[in-house]
């Protein structure tokens, strides 16, 4: 299990930081961060424009809140894995627990959690590909290495 759960954190963590770029531009870059403004910064219209010169800003919109709730998930899994134990702040220490250490209810919620989170990065990784904004090659590969971890997680 933990072997699957470094690779998972290593793929998670890949995706965000690489959709974090795609997503919100260069870092310091304005973007309009509420859900209610509708009005995509210049700079993120261009990038995606260079991915994608056929791209709508409602197709932009779509895969910006996407990603804004994958993030809110990813979020949510690391309070509660704070709040289980199986996660420290301090990289001098260790976590208390592992997975298999969780209670069955505790294991339940989390392995829920994962569940949705990779169900959410695999549909934000079809926008993307449906949007043109990853090659074919990439969005199958990406797919079946999400969809192995994703089960592997939920055995």
């Amino acid at each position: 299990m933990k072997k699957y759960k470094k690779i998972a954190i290593a793929i998670t963590l890949v995706g965000i930081l690489t959709t974090g770029v795609i997503v919100l531009g260069e870092p310091g870059s304005s973007v309009a961060d509420s859900g209610t403004n509708t009005k995509i910064s210049k700079e993120i219209l261009t990038h995606f424009k260079s991915k994608n010169p056929s791209i709508t800003e409602s197709e932009i919109d779509s895969i910006m809140k996407q990603r804004k709730q994958l993030d809110e998930l990813h979020e949510q899994m690391e309070k509660l894995e704070l709040d289980y134990g199986i996660l420290v702040n301090d990289p001098n220490k260790e976590p208390t627990k592992s997975v298999d250490d969780l209670t069955a209810e505790q294991r339940k919620n989390h392995r829920q959690l994962l569940t949705k989170i990779w169900d959410g990065e695999i549909q934000f990784l079809d926008a993307r590909y449906k949007a043109g904004l990853i090659d074919e090659d990439s969005y199958k590969e990406d797919k079946r290495n999400f969809e192995y971890i994703k089960k592997k997680q939920s055995e």
